[in-house]
């Protein structure tokens, strides 16, 4: 395929259209669905440049250290939220998760028997097993031992301890260290009895030593403001916050000339022109990974439970408590008979009132990602084995299951798209294209997609592939499927990209970068 460049001209309907079209205004796009403006035209070039990088931002921290929210833009700013941490020097020691992940401390999630053998077969491994051998030997034990919930929950772990062979810390050891988790130890000499304590091998003694740092983890609420066509920071807005890791993944949105952001604990608002603070309201929720959504007036954010707040003050105005959760984020459905607040719960999907938050309806579907619709159809990534992706048809007699195709993926964190009467969902390995009304399976091809929340332009399905490494571009007919065009991108996983007029937004691990991709064809 080569590095192509493969957008090369958006065209708009006049400059007076131009200014008010060109935004990203939130999570998704100006309406939450992955859907840019229809109003230009994206054409394809055969030539052998790449789009150009107008700018890159200063460094600002990712995942464990700034979680995973996307940019967002008036279209004259960018703007991103992050909970923004920071190590500071103690005499504690904290096992906490960071300093886990780090040390490569994953819980096997396996019954007693399954474990003990997994771990007698990988002790028992030869060394001359290797290669391409030994991911045959690993596929074949996985498919031989797991059930298929383990085997989407689990494999890859498994895998990873296998290649590790006899280096994998054991998973007694793994165990041990779980169940003391947090805990603060008041210094050095503290921790080092208590590893001395455990019996275990002077090895492990040695790197949890080491790996578990005298620093306490500190944090602030950020939002920082960039100018849209050059880069610069015009602004940045810190408030005093809380630690709260990779899980408080929220992006902002953005409304009559404020910006609504999730932190480590609250909801917050600020001026787009200065970062002024206007207001701030504790959610009683930490580590929040919902995006905000602005209608008619209020903000809503699933904060443990699905809260409204009025947006000129930050007072919360009603809270439904049967939505539980932290991560999925809320959408507007309008169809032909009434407009709803939808949101994905733990494994049910909410219709509620806007105004009071009253429960208008329930049905199978739930998990973090963000339900989309069209028309009457309402189209939702359910966690639940038996739902997968289903979709819900509004009628005068209320809202039903029309249909569903049960646990289609291996993760249900994607977020689904709807064009042209079809359901488009890219992730978990693979790209899927059905029928919106009849549900007819029209085109599922394999893919290297996993956490993806694809964006439409111009007819086209914007996504990243391997983890962020490549911004994939295809055509969303289902035929086309295969036909992708990419251009090496290094994104941050997980995010999606934003289109702002002619120029995209990207977050990376360590920065936002915004990319020409086209250029306004001559009225």
């Amino acid at each position: 395929m080569g590095r192509k460049l493969f957008f090369s001209l958006f065209s708009f309907a006049g400059a007076s259209l131009l200014a008010e079209i060109i935004s990203w205004p939130q999570w998704r796009g100006p309406d939450r669905n992955g859907q840019g403006i229809v109003n230009f035209e994206l054409i394809q070039d055969i030539s052998e440049q790449e789009p150009v990088q107008i700018w890159e931002s200063i460094e600002i921290p990712s995942q464990d250290d700034g979680g995973f929210g996307s940019v967002i833009s008036d279209g004259q700013r960018a703007f991103l939220s992050v909970v923004w941490h920071r190590n500071e020097p103690t005499e504690e020691r904290i096992l906490d998760s960071v300093v886990m992940r780090k040390l490569g401390l994953r819980k096997v999630n396996l019954p007693p028997a399954l474990s003990a053998k997994a771990e007698r077969d990988r002790l028992s491994l030869s060394p001359r097993l290797r290669g391409s051998k030994l991911d045959k030997w690993i596929d074949d034990w996985i498919e031989s031992n797991l059930d298929q919930k383990q085997k989407m929950t689990q494999g890859s772990l498994i895998a990873s301890r296998f290649k590790q062979g006899k280096l994998a810390i054991p998973i007694s050891v793994i165990d041990r260290m779980f169940s003391i988790k947090d805990r603060v130890f008041p210094s050095d000499k503290a921790l080092e009895e208590w590893l001395n304590q455990q019996n275990f091998s002077p090895g492990i003694i040695s790197k949890f030593s080491e790996g578990i740092p005298p620093t306490k983890r500190m944090a602030d609420d950020v939002i920082i403001a960039f100018d849209l066509n050059s880069g610069k920071q015009i602004w940045k807005t810190e408030l005093s916050g809380i630690p709260s890791g990779r899980s408080s993944s929220s992006t902002p949105c953005l409304a009559n000339n404020r910006i609504f952001a999730v932190g480590g604990e609250r909801l917050f608002c600020v001026t787009t022109k200065e970062g002024i603070s206007l207001w701030e309201t504790n959610l009683e929720a930490q580590a929040v990974a919902s995006s905000p959504l602005f209608f008619n007036g209020k903000v809503y954010v699933l904060a443990n439970s699905l809260q409204a707040f009025d947006s000129l003050t930050g007072k919360k105005v009603w809270e439904n408590k049967d939505i539980r959760g932290k991560s999925a984020s809320a959408i507007v459905w309008k169809n032909d008979w009434r407009t709803s607040i939808v949101c994905n719960s733990s494994k049910t999907v909410f219709c509620v009132d806007p105004e009071s938050g009253e429960t208008l309806w329930q049905g199978p579907g739930g998990g973090a990602s963000t339900p989309t619709c069209s028309g009457n159809f309402l189209l939702v990534h359910g966690k639940s084995e038996n739902v997968g992706l289903i979709c819900f048809e509004a009628k005068n007699f209320g809202i039903s299951d029309k249909w569903r195709h049960p646990k289609l993926t291996r993760r249900t964190d994607s977020s689904p798209l709807i064009f042209n009467n079809k359901a488009i969902l890219f992730g978990a390995g693979m790209r899927l294209c059905i029928d919106i009304k009849t549900g007819a399976m029209l085109r599922k091809v394999p893919a290297k997609h996993d956490i993806s929340s694809p964006i439409l332009a111009a007819g086209n399905v914007l996504a990243y592939e391997i983890n962020g490494s490549f911004l994939i571009s295809v055509p969303a007919h289902p035929e086309k499927f295969s036909e992708e065009k990419k251009f090496k991108i290094n994104a941050l996983k997980c995010t999606s990209p934003s289109i702002v007029g002619t120029k995209l937004l990207v977050r990376k691990a360590n920065s936002i970068a915004c990319y020409e991709i086209g250029k306004q064809k001559p009225n």
